[in-house]
């Protein structure tokens, strides 16, 4: 998909999915590898959904995952970054900014007419990262966690999920 000479962007494949379980854990979102697998399988299936990774030396150093979205009061879709997160070691590099741009240049294949990404207050650091790429505030998001069978999620998410 895109690459320099440090480094390569790509869709993930099943194999990536302990890299990623160890990235989603640095984000706050701690799983397990075959869970992470089987989430990687059922997106990879969509057409609405992908995931990419920045990989240096063979070894996933960065994830990024997002959603294309039909709405009912537009005519184009919107474009929604669910995860990104870069390891540690690897961030103040470029590799946020290329995944971000690489999602940006599909969504853009795809009509979309916005790239939409959230996160925490607690994490002034990715809001600054953000807004310097273009992205501005639109407050008032509101979520209400939903109950679900035991272990699949909902109300019982960590903080982290808000």
């Amino acid at each position: 998909m895109s690459s320099d000479a440090r480094y390569a962007i790509r869709a993930s494949v099943a194999a990536d999915a302990s890299e990623i379980t160890e990235l989603l854990a640095e984000l706050g979102y701690p799983d397990e590898v075959s869970n992470v697998r089987e989430r990687l399988d059922g997106l990879s299936t969509r057409q609405d959904t992908g995931v990419l990774v920045a990989v240096i030396d063979e070894s996933v150093a960065g994830v990024a995952a997002y959603q294309l979205m039909d709405l009912l009061e537009r005519s184009e879709p919107q474009c929604r970054i669910t995860a990104l997160v870069i390891r540690a070691d690897e961030r103040r590099r470029g590799l946020a900014r290329t995944l971000i741009v690489a999602i940006e240049s599909l969504a853009t294949e795809r009509g979309c007419f916005r790239l939409e990404v959230t996160t925490r207050p607690q994490r002034p650091a990715a809001t600054d990262f953000y807004e310097a790429l273009g992205f501005h505030e639109r407050p008032r998001r509101l979520v209400k966690p939903l109950p679900g069978p035991e272990g699949s999620g909902g109300a019982d998410l960590p903080d982290a999920w808000g």
